[in-house]
């Protein structure tokens, strides 16, 4: 399988010295787009490679993070990796990492040193906490900052008050799509002049930017009204059916006084609480007595946007997936036949298997240092001295 060089970042080249999950969801994306994505790697590789599910040389994780790249391991402690360091920037567009400051500064990538006789090279570093403040120095994982932001609360059981976790990486993916939209944009703006942005994103930063909008409404105005209204959370609950769960939406008042007509809740004022909370009993003792087939169709029938629950395992295969192509199933020359989402949007209509597959650690050493210019007896001495990490090891 070859890489493929279309897409609107065709001849745009990444450096990304991330690792983990915000920063390589962010330039696999990029990489999807058609980006030279060069991901550089410890000799043990990122630490996703190793977990979760997969074969002994690379997780399903890791291949669901690093498609559309190619591996160069490169030990950056070594004073011998900068002048490959230095080379690869040279011929970059941008420059992708995620340390921590002060791993940043020992390893001599803070955006000054980087774009250092190179002003048009586009920065940006992915932090946890950010630079200063109490927590400033703590390294950040998905988890504290969901638990930090309002992300915890706001799960909070709506019985209990019992704070919990989005059981996924909401927040490092957050941050990923607002970091290749950044990165996108200094390309843009770099086409009128010519200089590159170094720019620092902080995961906390992201995650209470995305839960404001609707979560955080009620603690947003300075004056409050005096007609407080139940924050819209509450309206994000499952409904039980005979035989399963589904999920529907009520918003626009028509809906609402059509609904209650059909269930006999008459009369009926659309903008009443108590009003749509007598609807919204004698619907869920409906639903009790339907199977989820027969509550969706229903609900359908009435104009309500309306989905009954997927289990993991069948949404690949939901008749409304295959229909929209989502997913795509090809041959992974590590992990075997494997199931990945197409790229969204899908520019020049390639699909997940078109692209270059998450790659073995050093996969492309040689080949990149060679494109680099560095003579073969160079190379042989950077592997031989434990620089340089190829594959097969």
């Amino acid at each position: 399988m070859t890489r493929s060089n279309r897409g609107p970042l065709a001849g745009v080249r990444v450096v990304d010295f991330s690792a983990n999950m915000s920063g390589p969801y962010a330039t696999m994306l990029l990489g999807d787009q058609g980006a030279d994505v060069i991901k550089i790697e410890p000799l043990d590789g990122d630490a996703l490679r190793h977990v979760g599910s997969g074969m002994p040389d690379m997780s399903s994780y890791f291949a669901n993070l690093n498609r559309s790249k190619r591996s160069l391991a490169l030990d950056l402690t070594k004073s011998a990796s900068r002048p490959v360091v230095e080379a690869l920037l040279d011929t970059a567009d941008v420059v992708v990492h995620n340390f921590r400051a002060s791993v940043a500064e020992r390893l001599k990538l803070e955006a000054p040193q980087l774009q250092s006789g190179r002003p048009s090279l586009i920065c940006l570093s992915i932090g946890g906490f950010g630079q200063n403040g109490p927590y400033g120095s703590r390294p950040a994982y998905d988890h504290v900052i969901q638990a930090l932001s309002g992300f915890a609360a706001r799960q909070s059981d709506l019985k209990t008050g019992e704070p919990d976790l989005v059981r996924q990486g909401v927040v490092d993916k957050t941050t990923g799509l607002m970091a290749a939209q950044a990165v996108t944009a200094a390309l843009f703006e770099r086409t009128k002049t010519g200089v590159g942005r170094a720019m620092d994103l902080q995961m906390l930063d992201v995650a209470i930017s995305f839960l404001w909008p609707d979560g955080m409404m009620n603690y947003t105005m300075v004056d409050p009204p005096s007609d407080l209204q139940p924050d819209t959370s509450k309206s994000f609950r499952l409904s039980a059916t005979k035989d399963g769960h589904l999920a529907f939406a009520l918003v626009q008042p028509s809906l609402w006084s059509s609904l209650a007509m059909s269930v006999g809740v008459n009369p009926f004022d659309a903008t009443s609480m108590s009003s749509r909370a007598e609807v919204l009993r004698v619907v869920g003792r409906m639903l009790d007595a339907m199977t989820t087939e027969e509550a969706v169709a229903f609900l359908d029938r009435e104009g309500i946007p309306v989905s009954e629950v997927v289990a993991l395992k069948d949404v690949a295969d939901h008749p409304q997936v295959a229909a929209n192509d989502v997913v795509d199933t090809f041959a992974h020359e590590s992990l075997g036949n494997v199931r990945q989402p197409n790229p969204v949007p899908r520019f020049d209509a390639l699909r997940a298997g078109d692209m270059l597959p998450a790659p073995k650690l050093g996969q492309h050493s040689i080949e990149v240092l060679t494109e680099l210019g560095m003579a073969e007896s160079n190379v042989a001495e950077l592997v031989r001295d434990g620089v340089l990490g190829v594959w097969p090891a």
